[in-house]
């Protein structure tokens, strides 16, 4: 029992002093090298990143009918895109990347779209 007792005090004397400070002080992390960090390989190939648009951005297709069209969208009544495993829908598509013109409500388009920060932007269409 007083062995017991002699280590729970010497447990609790070693722990009560802060050992932190002195291992900051002495560890080479200590000195913030950043760039020594920053030098380090690091894959991060497989995080999900969100919806930030890449160069290398996956390019999904659809076909749908024109609900609506304005200078900064188009909203299509889409058939179902299986690549995405979305139902046939209506939606708006942003038009940042799209370099065609403008297209006529009620026209059938199969079209080509990318995921972006955004939402989803249209790239091409052409009439059906």
């Amino acid at each position: 029992m007083r062995t017991l007792l002699t280590a729970i005090a010497l447990f609790a004397a070693v722990t009560s002093t802060s050992t932190a400070p002195a291992f900051a002080e002495t560890s080479p992390a200590s000195a913030h090298d950043h760039n020594a960090m920053m030098s380090m390989p690091m894959d991060h190939s497989s995080m999900n990143h969100g919806t930030q648009p890449t160069s290398a951005a996956t390019v999904y297709q659809g076909t749908g009918v024109v609900k609506a069209w304005s200078d900064t969208s188009v909203t299509f009544a889409h058939k179902p895109i299986p690549a995405l495993n979305w139902p046939a829908m209506t939606m708006r598509f942003g038009l940042s990347a799209y370099k065609g013109g403008p297209l006529s409500v009620g026209q059938t388009v199969n079209f080509t779209f990318i995921q972006s920060a955004s939402g989803y932007d249209l790239i091409s269409a052409s009439a059906n």
